[in-house]
């Protein structure tokens, strides 16, 4: 069993160095690392707006409030002159397709005009996060940034959490599979040693 070639295909990083976009979109999660790493692209000024999405997930119960608005107090706190007019946040949505379709609303609403972004997302979910933006947005040019990390600290912080990060690796797997079938996701083509790894996990 290789589930750090499973955990690697799933992160899905752009290669560096990134280029300057129009957004940073974090995505909700209890792995506060993604408003850090959000913070941190702003700093480089890789691009001049910020946005958070998600609400209250199963895993993110114990933050007290919305994923986007942990992020956003977290943001604050590394950062705590950051431009309020360059900061949103999307605090309803409750699944990965949400996250998209919520935060595109709320762009819309507010005269943003985003034409790529930065996306963040906890390592493992990274790949999903891309698919689903492909689909989504019918194709608006994005880069990857998940959190700098490697498998042995997730798993750290997953069982931190009272979680399996392992035990979740073939359902992303899955996911990639099945949802492109449900019109959720861009259809991405997994290589033969990822799947042969995700059925012997």
């Amino acid at each position: 069993m290789k589930p750090d070639l499973v955990y690697s295909y799933l992160t899905a990083r752009s290669a560096p160095p990134l280029s300057a976009s129009a957004l940073i979109i974090g995505f909700g999660h209890f792995d506060l690392r993604i408003a850090r790493q959000c913070a941190d692209l702003w700093q480089r000024r890789l691009a001049p707006r910020v946005l958070f999405t998600g609400g209250v997930g199963a895993g993110s119960a114990d933050l007290g409030m919305p994923e986007a608005e942990a992020f956003k107090q977290e943001l604050l706190r590394v950062i705590p002159d950051f431009p309020h007019d360059r900061l949103m946040t999307e605090p309803a949505s409750t699944n990965t397709g949400e996250n998209v379709r919520f935060s595109l609303s709320l762009l819309q609403e507010a005269g943003w005009q985003i034409d790529s972004a930065i996306l963040v997302a906890t390592p493992f979910r990274q790949r999903r996060v891309n698919q689903t933006w492909s689909k989504v947005t019918a194709g608006i040019p994005f880069q990857s940034a998940p959190p700098p990390s490697d498998f042995s600290t997730d798993k750290a912080i997953f069982r931190a959490k009272g979680e399996d990060l392992i035990a979740q690796l073939p359902g992303e797997i899955e996911r990639l599979q099945s949802y492109p079938k449900r019109g959720w996701i861009e259809n991405v083509s997994i290589p033969t040693d990822v799947l042969r790894a995700a059925e012997n996990e």
